[in-house]
């Protein structure tokens, strides 16, 4: 619970990483995650024998995931959640139940 809204870095079984804002889990660690980003190492074919084959990182942003907790391997923290400025601050707002009145 103390992570809901901190920015996480999540490490999948399949090799991929992924960072974004922790907004709910579940029983099961499955996450949801807003403002994700997912990060990939691809290699590039080489031509002919130049050596080693070049690693790329390449970046996508996703948006808003559902992530199975089923693939997790690992979290870590990146940072905290966002401070909030006084001015972006959304108001409370009081709902005032009022009686309904049938009138037949």
């Amino acid at each position: 619970m103390r992570l809901i809204n901190w920015r996480l870095r999540i490490s999948l079984s399949d090799a991929r990483q992924l960072t974004g804002q922790m907004l709910a889990f579940d029983k099961h660690m499955n996450l949801v995650l807003a403002e994700c980003e997912e990060f990939r190492r691809v290699r590039q074919k080489k031509k002919g024998d130049e050596g080693p084959a070049q690693e790329q990182e390449i970046k996508r942003t996703l948006g808003l995931v559902i992530l199975r907790g089923e693939s997790i391997v690992s979290l870590t923290v990146e940072g905290p959640p966002p401070a909030q400025d006084d001015d972006k601050k959304t108001p409370s707002v009081r709902l005032k139940c009022l009686p309904h009145r049938y009138d037949l």
